[in-house]
């Protein structure tokens, strides 16, 4: 399959794998969607239903409190709490136990939200609304059941507080003790059995309901949407066991909670995953349905776009083919600016650099033979040097003992300078490298002689960093600088010079400056010098461009030669060089430029 591939045409090759990735570009991006609306979804219907059980848990809180105490205050407004101290005491009559039942029967009314009420008496009596034993319609005796098991098995006071319970009806009863204020008195117990329509909440959404919990975790009773009796069982289990089911699969879920807490009430808000399965089929439906809508149109322009680009690729191989041959003076026509266009110029500026590599590398291996004729110039100046050094040594020697013995000590100072200045030119004329402070040591020698030979009033400073005394330099590489800065710095001058030499290393560089206190260049000398116009010492001598040539074969562009004009008048010269303390073979090691610029 795969030699079949390759055998396709371009264009065809291209649709096919354009095809491929789309397809799966919106698989992907479909499939993304879809997570990210389900997350989403799950979010916004999450925070939507606890706002919603929030209200509700405070609304049901605020509504408890007040059923509470609107029961309490209508219960004191028919004197019961008067009536039961009454029938307590030893000379209460049947006519106030009378009176008592009738006020109980008052307390509910069609509009009320109980419908049965039981009091326990100080002494043990019951009463109940219905009353001795009569029930109101629709009161069952499952609810007189119920209030009497509250009554027996929650004796605790309640000191004025209502508490609410489930009955074994499933119905909800409110417990208080009662409470006379003159003189303040408990006088009995009370027990209400509250309507269902209590519970009701508005359909603010659908298929959401709610479950009610007291502080203890006992389940209450229910409002909203009815609930499947297996989800309310579950609820209620996880809410008696401390925690509720963790939902992290809306897909496999067929609701959803949240919690919400109230005063001591603990409501639980209960909703359908039914409408956001619908989005999510919904989704997948359209990501499918605008998938292949856009496969479609993306098929038909990209068969227009690989005519075009056919075309542009055929011109362009046939300028890379003749180049290949090695006529690199082709040149595209570059018209637009997509992607095969900037290949097109890409190309052009290729052939344009390899043209200019060609033409540097030949001007490097010029300039490297150059550089070997220097080399060997320098070491035939050293042979011509010592062809009779002891002769010359010999002569020097006896020129100063004589100046000394005449007292002349001028002269043999001179004459040491001059002997030490040729025997360090004879030994380090051999060696590529020497050390900063030795081509500082050869020019103080130099630049002294100078002095003696011309009598200028030349003063001159040589001076080195710790860090950059032993740093390794090219042999003679500061003489002609030197020598340039005396013949047109000072030379010229009858009144005091300076001549200021100094090495310092920053960043691993080793920076070396030469500042002179002459008349300084021409504006059109100083241009000539910055861009390294200028011609050898026409004397035969080795000048400044000479310099920068050396440098720029040694280390390339990690070398730095600067010349111009210094504020306070003279000339500078700055060099900068990679700081090295071991000596490389210039011409002998292909990686030398590499490892100095390293």
């Amino acid at each position: 399959m795969f030699q079949k591939f390759n055998q396709l045409p371009f264009a065809a090759k291209l649709l096919i794998v354009y095809i491929c990735s789309l397809a799966f570009a919106i698989c992907t991006i479909t499939y993304n969607q879809i997570h990210t609306a389900a997350a989403v979804l799950e979010e916004e219907s999450t925070q939507n239903l606890k706002m919603l059980t929030e209200q509700v848990a405070l609304n049901f809180s605020e509504h408890q409190q007040s059923t509470s105490y609107s029961i309490y205050s209508r219960m004191a407004a028919l004197g019961i709490p008067s009536l039961m101290d009454a029938c307590t005491q030893a000379e209460s009559s049947g006519t106030t136990q009378a009176s008592l039942r009738y006020a109980l029967a008052q307390t509910v009314t069609d509009s009320s939200e109980y419908d049965y009420v039981v009091l326990e008496l100080a002494d043990g009596t019951r009463l109940n609304s219905g009353w001795k034993t009569t029930y109101l319609p629709g009161v069952s005796s499952a609810i007189h059941s119920s209030c009497i098991a509250i009554l027996e098995q929650y004796q605790a006071v309640t000191y004025g507080n209502s508490n609410w319970y489930r009955g074994e009806d499933g119905g909800v009863y409110i417990l208080r003790d009662v409470y006379t204020t003159s003189p303040l008195r408990r006088v009995g117990k009370a027990v209400i059995h509250m309507k269902q329509s209590l519970f009701s909440v508005s359909d603010v959404y659908e298929n959401t309901g709610f479950l009610f919990f007291d502080g203890s975790g006992n389940y209450l009773s229910s409002a909203g949407t009815e609930l499947p009796e297996q989800t309310r069982e579950k609820i209620v289990s996880d809410v008696q066991s401390g925690v509720l089911s963790s939902q992290e699969s809306w897909s496999q879920l067929d609701y959803y909670t949240v919690s919400s807490v109230s005063g001591n009430w603990l409501t639980v808000g209960v909703s359908s995953t039914s409408v956001y399965q619908q989005m999510v089929r919904r989704i997948v439906q359209n990501g499918i349905f605008y998938g292949c809508l856009g496969l479609m149109l993306g098929i038909g322009v990209l068969a227009v776009l690989i005519r075009i680009l056919t075309q542009k690729l055929t011109e362009l191989r046939k300028a890379m083919t003749r180049v290949a041959e090695g006529d690199f003076s082709q040149h595209i026509p570059v018209t637009g600016s997509d992607d095969i266009s900037r290949l097109a110029d890409t190309m052009n500026y290729m052939t344009e650099r390899i043209r200019e590599l060609l033409d540097e590398l030949v001007e490097k291996e010029r300039m490297k033979k150059d550089a070997e004729i220097q080399i060997l110039e320098y070491k035939y100046r050293s042979l011509e040097t010592q062809i009779r050094p002891h002769f010359i040594y010999n002569a020097l020697e006896t020129i100063n003992a004589m100046a000394k013995i005449q007292g002349n000590t001028e002269i043999a100072e001179i004459v040491q300078r001059i002997s030490r200045y040729f025997r360090s030119i004879t030994v380090n004329t051999t060696r590529q490298f020497i050390t900063c402070q030795q081509e500082f040591d050869m020019l103080q020698d130099y630049t002294e002689i100078y002095r003696l030979i011309y009598g200028n009033r030349l003063t001159t400073t040589f001076s080195a960093k710790e860090a950059a005394r032993n740093a390794l330099i090219p042999t003679m590489i500061l003489q002609p600088v030197v020598e340039n800065a005396l013949q047109h710095g000072v030379r010229a001058q009858d009144e005091a010079s300076e001549l200021i030499v100094h090495a310092y290393v920053t960043d691993d560089r080793l920076n070396i400056t030469v500042k002179d206190s002459g008349y300084g260049l021409s504006p059109q000398m100083e241009q000539k010098l910055q861009s390294g116009q200028t011609e050898e010492n026409k004397q035969g001598g080795i000048g400044v461009a000479n310099v920068r040539q050396r440098l720029q074969l040694i280390y390339g562009s990690n070398a730095a030669f600067t010349i111009g004009n210094r504020p306070e008048g003279g000339v500078v010269v700055k060099i900068i060089i990679p700081l090295t303390y071991i000596e490389p073979d210039i011409l002998g090691s292909d990686d030398l430029e590499w490892e100095l610029e390293e």
